[in-house]
């Protein structure tokens, strides 16, 4: 049994507030943790890009210890699900408290081969979706086109707000840009508050009473950089370098200013901003691909039936080129929702017979196969099977 005690006096303690982030995956690593007080969340991110919760972690439970023990990037994101009291054991206390505390070497060993175990069965066997009034701003323009290359050419403006409700969801959370090294703030969705209402074919999650994909996205104020939340730290020095150079090149094709409740046409901004981002950072076709599906989103839900078939398209191309000829290290399942996911796609673009192919390619009969996945799979090449028919 750990004495708690004599840990805390080599160790020290550190709190955190529920839905903030203890640290992202890729971020470097030279501490572990051990929960006192309070429940943490690991998450993992899946191939279609949505962060996956793959474990819930309470007291006397630890983690962060393979960073710690191996010095490498942390390979997943953990965040606190409630109030938290943790014991941050480093580099300079661990071998002082293994030597007061033996049993706490056996406990991480074998608490590491378990988890393993454990993360390799839950991710071939995820479940189906798995994974204040404000006052409103005053900014008539809150995005000013300044050079409209930034957009497809038939990409509109569109009148939609986010709802006032949504601040409910919503905290400020303080953000240090990777690239430019500047604070600033962003409006970050309360995990512990979302409640999924069900899962697309798309593989799009809906939400009750809010919309995240309107927040996905943080961009830099002073200097554009745009990613993904869950993705936002992992730039590399030599990539921060290349995109400062070229940020005020950006800055002068848009103004972006995000309003309170949000709007629409700054949601739209946010992604495509992101698109250059990627477009300087990664050859990954699949990074693109996640951005455009998202867009494919949003175009449907302002009725624009023109571009919501153009995103889809620049996905569907992606994804497929990932699929033939992109370098990833993925499981069974995972492979699984990439080709259902395109067999929708083609679907959506009036391919039936790669829509047929694609959903074939997705059912795995073996142990590791997820039968949810196939049920799906299998229910679409029934559908297209009876539509040949008539």
């Amino acid at each position: 049994m750990l004495d708690i005690a004599s840990i805390a006096k080599l160790g020290g303690a550190r709190k955190y507030n529920i839905d903030e982030t203890i640290f992202y995956a890729g971020d470097s690593g030279h501490e572990m943790f051990i929960i006192l007080k309070g429940k943490v969340g690991v998450l993992i991110n899946s191939i279609d890009g949505f962060p996956i919760k793959v474990a819930e972690l309470g007291p006397g439970d630890f983690f962060g210890e393979m960073s710690l023990l191996e010095g490498m990037p942390r390979s997943a994101t953990v965040e606190a699900l409630e109030d938290c009291i943790v014991m941050v054991i480093n580099e300079n206390n661990f071998e002082k408290i293994i030597a007061q505390q033996p049993n706490l070497a056996y406990r991480i060993m074998k608490g590491m081969s378990g988890r393993l175990r454990k993360q390799n069965e839950e991710i071939s066997q995820l479940k189906h979706g798995e994974a204040a009034e404000s006052q409103a701003s005053e900014v008539n323009s809150s995005v000013k086109i300044l050079d409209d290359s930034i957009f497809p050419p038939n990409h509109k403006t569109y009148p939609l707000t986010a709802s006032p409700d949504d601040e409910a969801f919503l905290f400020d959370r303080e953000v240090t840009c990777p690239v430019c090294e500047k604070t600033f703030t962003v409006k970050s969705v309360r995990s512990s508050k979302l409640r999924l209402d069900k899962v697309d074919n798309d593989m799009r999650q809906r939400f009750i009473d809010i919309e995240p994909l309107w927040y996905l996205v943080w961009v830099c104020p002073h200097c554009y950089y745009s990613n993904f939340n869950f993705e936002f730290k992992q730039v590399s020095d030599s990539m921060a370098r290349k995109f400062l150079d070229q940020s005020t090149e950006l800055k002068d094709k848009v103004k972006l200013q995000f309003s309170n409740p949000r709007k629409i046409d700054e949601v739209f901004a946010s992604y495509y901003l992101m698109l250059q981002y990627l477009r300087m950072s990664t050859q990954d076709p699949s990074a693109g691909a996640k951005v455009w599906l998202r867009l494919s989103w949003l175009y449907y839900d302002v009725q624009d039936e023109e571009m919501f078939i153009y995103a889809s398209q620049q996905a569907y191309d992606m994804f497929k080129d990932s699929y033939y000829n992109g370098r990833r290290s993925t499981t069974v399942e995972q492979e699984q929702r990439l080709s259902l996911l395109l067999g929708e796609l083609s679907l959506r673009l009036g391919e039936n017979e790669e829509a047929l192919k694609f959903f074939r390619g997705a059912l795995v009969r073996k142990a590791d196969g997820n039968n949810t996945v196939n049920r799906q799979a299998e229910d679409r090449i029934a559908q297209l099977r009876e539509t040949n028919k008539t």
